[in-house]
């Protein structure tokens, strides 16, 4: 679930994380999943990589067209509207992948998907 509104700020040992529930994400490799955006404005959720949330917003204008279907590749939800879903997303191997919002990653909008 993707949400601004709704899931505020939270500290982990992974550092400042918001917007995205539930977050951290565990999972398990090969488990599919989908981002639903549940406010009224738009949002992206777009892989940053996996050592760890830059300082400023590495996230450019390319986060706004969906890409990728792998969780531990280069991907992108696009522009995720009100009420939109994302493509689906399978986690291929275990690891940490941090993602974050291109238009509120300061927010902060960021999150972690755990892949055991």
């Amino acid at each position: 679930e993707v949400s601004l509104v709704q899931f505020g700020s939270a500290q982990t040992r992974y550092g400042t994380v918001g917007g995205y529930s539930p977050d951290p994400l565990v999972i398990r490799a090969g488990t599919v999943i989908q981002f639903h955006n549940r406010d009224s404005f738009a949002h992206t959720a777009t892989l940053i990589g996996t050592s760890g949330f830059p300082l400023s917003n590495p996230l450019s204008a390319a986060a706004l067209a969906p890409s990728g279907r792998d969780v531990a590749a280069s991907w992108s939800t696009g522009d995720l509207n009100a009420g939109a879903f994302s493509q689906t997303l399978t986690a291929s191997r275990p690891g940490v992948f941090y993602y974050g919002c291109q238009h509120h990653y300061g927010s902060p909008m960021r999150g972690l998907i755990i892949v055991q």
